[in-house]
């Protein structure tokens, strides 16, 4: 090849997608890579961006959600490969979806031949089709907003582009964008970006309609995150103004913390008897779904406000507001309720059972962790109840699996977390914290071996109850001496296996082991995996009733 040749030709396909992320404002990409994508990845890492490489899809895709949603921006996306890669990419899809996460997917596909009409002899049929020649599009069109089939070697730059604007309009979500081989490995010219469309006006919400109420709500949900960098100052504003109209407040599990868990207008305990009982119902960031009954609670003449997903227009709306003398009296009622929600949860669940035992290992968790860690629940029995006990005093600090209840999402979650807490500045820093129970564990352990490689400062904490939802959930459902079937049946040693994927890994089997292992933890380099059986840790301590300092 002459010297200089290279120069005079234009970018490939595989170098215009990283130019056009980077221009669209990503940072990061993640991926188990395959062919034809690895010419991608090296032309991203060769752009600057931040290449890492997981061990599962279901872990790449996992890890770019977790970090956008802290980022509260599109800044990471994914790759995979075709066939294998992509269906093993479509839970996460689906995840970005009902979540309504803004999310974009570049599979490389490896086109099928073209053989010219004169070859083609007897029936189509016996014709063999290409290696992984699968359609992957259309597979994962129904867990997508969108699917997008670049075939146009021209308008590959233009094309991702508009997937990544397109993901992030409302309403968000994931976009899955093909491009062939042929098209990643031909060169071609540079377009420029699409021009950003600028965002209609909002209309603003009226005032006079919460002036009327006398039993009003605000619900507080995680769509918020997508258009607001929270302050504090912002925050504390927002605390005030609402103790002025004395404006209870409930919240979707991952919008708690907008209004501090244990400031005494948070009422999400008491969330059924506000439901029933206001008379006026404002709308920011979240909707009437299943978290909240569905509207089954709220009677057919309640007035219901969707306010525009945005933090100052909703400080402008409570701000126009004037208090209502009568209202002190339904906030207090329904601090009263939510307290007594708590009580009650503390008490219903029988000692030794294992929603009491999460419970305990819950509120220990809560005592002995700072209030500015970003938290992860990926466990059934955490998320049924015990997070409850576990406070949020910080906005968008806490990540559940959302609204597919996805298993396995705490370990890539963290990832993700941990990365986007590395480009902090080292003071702002915070710990990032997952409770994974043993089944999320083992279907994604893998990815604590990518943690380790990218420093990645994270707490995995097992809480190891031996089965799905405990030992004693089996007799529930099966005869009496059927064989261990959702009940395991040796006891995981989960931090031997996270020092055999190079992690460090202890076991706490009592309140005092804990609370030493989360101090050493939080101050130490890379992940930490804490395998805590909960019978022994409950057994050994009394973290729900002792409030001493080390749970001894």
């Amino acid at each position: 090849m002459q010297k200089g040749l290279p120069s005079r030709l234009g970018p490939n396909g595989h170098q215009a997608i990283a130019a056009a992320l980077k221009s669209g404002g990503v940072t990061h990409v993640y991926s188990l890579p395959g062919n034809p994508i690895y010419a991608t990845l090296g032309a991203c890492a060769e752009a600057g961006l931040t290449v890492i490489g997981c061990r599962s899809q279901f872990g790449a895709l996992s890890a770019a959600m977790a970090q956008n949603f802290q980022a509260g921006a599109l800044r990471a996306v994914a790759l995979c490969s075709p066939t294998p890669g992509v269906t093993n990419s479509i839970t996460s899809l689906s995840d970005a979806k009902y979540n309504h996460w803004p999310m974009v997917l570049i599979a490389g596909v490896i086109e099928e031949p073209e053989i010219p009409e004169a070859q083609v002899l007897g029936d189509q049929a016996q014709i063999s089709a290409g290696f992984q020649s699968f359609d992957g599009a259309q597979a994962a069109a129904p867990c997508c907003k969108a699917v997008v089939k670049l075939q146009d070697r021209t308008a590959l730059s233009a094309g991702i582009s508009a997937a990544l604007e397109q993901a992030q309009t409302v309403p968000r979500g994931p976009v899955f964008v093909e491009v062939g081989a042929r098209v990643l490995n031909a060169r071609h010219a540079t377009q420029a970006p699409a021009p950003q469309k600028q965002a209609p006006a909002r209309p603003l919400a009226d005032p006079q309609q919460l002036d009327c109420a006398q039993r009003p709500v605000l619900i507080l949900g995680e769509n918020l995150r997508w258009l607001s960098a929270l302050t504090p100052d912002q925050t504390m504003h927002l605390q005030s103004v609402l103790e002025q109209l004395q404006l209870p407040v409930l919240a979707t599990d991952m919008g708690r913390g907008i209004v501090p868990d244990l400031h005494r207008l948070s009422v999400f305990m008491a969330q059924e008897e506000a439901l029933q009982n206001c008379d006026h119902l404002l709308l920011c960031g979240a909707a009437l779904d299943w978290r909240f009954g569905a509207r089954s609670f709220l009677d057919p003449k309640v007035s219901i406000e969707q306010v525009p997903v945005c933090f100052e227009h909703l400080l402008r709306l409570l701000e126009a507001a004037n208090p209502q003398p009568g209202r002190a009296q339904w906030a207090d009622d329904l601090t009263q309720a939510h307290a007594r929600g708590l009580a009650k949860l503390r008490q219903q669940a029988t000692k030794g059972s294992e929603a009491w035992r999460m419970n305990a290992l819950c509120e220990a968790l809560g005592r002995w962790l700072p209030e500015t860690a970003m938290t992860i629940l990926d466990s059934g029995l955490a998320l049924s109840s015990g997070h409850k006990l576990w406070p949020v005093q910080q906005p968008f600090a806490r990540m559940t699996a959302g609204q597919n209840g996805t298993m396995g999402l705490g370990i890539p979650f963290a990832l993700g977390a941990a990365v986007r807490e590395q480009d902090q500045p080292h003071a702002e820093r915070r710990p990032v914290v997952a409770l994974v129970g043993d089944v999320g564990f083992a279907l994604s352990a893998s990815e604590l071996e990518t943690a380790q490689r990218q420093g990645a400062r994270m707490i995995i904490i097992v809480a190891d109850n031996g089965g799905i939802n405990g030992r004693g959930f089996q007799d529930q459902w099966l005869p009496t001496g059927s064989p261990d079937i959702i009940r395991y049946g040796t006891q995981v040693d989960y931090a031997q296996v996270a020092r055999g994927w190079g992690v460090r890994g202890v076991t706490a089997a009592s309140g005092k082991a804990l609370h030493l292992a989360l101090s050493e933890a939080l101050v130490a380099e890379g992940p930490t995996v804490i395998s805590v059986p909960l019978a022994q840790f409950c057994e050994a301590s009394k973290p729900v009733t002792d409030r001493g300092a080390d749970g001894s």
